[in-house]
């Protein structure tokens, strides 16, 4: 009789351990959800994705460039002064509107143009697998590359290229707007 009730508690703990499993999403369901949400939101608001960035620096008004390392999407808005090259180690302040968290109910329009400081960013190369860890929002660096100071992009953010809060809640972001202020740029 006493292994009769092991046995039961065992399967009866056995089965919840199963079905307690079943509803837990592994990152691959977490990856495929982020596609058809960026997929859904890049369908609903019409835009276009190159494949190629323009050629002649130009986008439309609903483009985007998917950069193909990365996986982050832009619109360059405003090219900035370009004359200047960022400099390795220079610090770049980024200002941001209508940051959205497009897969959740949340609706709210995140900001930080208002606030006394701007987020700071230490620039030390391209986003690599070695770099990616020392930017606190990876996707951020991503434009730098093809815009100066006070350069302006849109963008939309995988949650793996974006801050440490996206990636934990594997949430994909949309920009408004992001502008880049380099330190040694006057």
């Amino acid at each position: 009789m006493k292994h009769l009730y092991l046995i039961v508690i065992f399967l009866g703990g056995l089965l919840f351990f199963v079905v307690s499993c079943k509803d837990t999403m592994t990152y691959a369901d977490y990856l495929k959800a982020e596609e058809k949400a960026i997929d859904l939101f890049i369908d609903s608001n019409h835009l276009t994705i190159l494949k190629d960035f323009p050629s002649d620096s130009t986008f439309e008004e609903n483009e985007f460039y998917k950069d193909p390392a990365t996986g982050v999407y832009f619109h360059v808005i405003d090219y900035g002064n370009k004359s200047q090259k960022l400099q390795w180690k220079e610090e770049v302040y980024v200002r941001f509107s209508g940051l959205n968290y497009f897969n959740t109910g949340d609706t709210t329009r995140y900001s930080n143009l208002k606030s006394l400081y701007p987020e700071e960013i230490v620039f030390i190369g391209p986003v690599t697998s070695s770099t990616k860890g020392n930017y606190s929002t990876p996707g951020w660096i991503v434009p730098l590359s093809y815009v100066g100071h006070l350069g302006k992009v849109k963008m939309i953010v995988p949650f793996n290229m974006g801050s440490s809060y996206d990636q934990s809640k594997y949430e994909p972001t949309y920009y408004d707007m992001v502008q880049y202020r380099f330190e040694n740029q006057y």
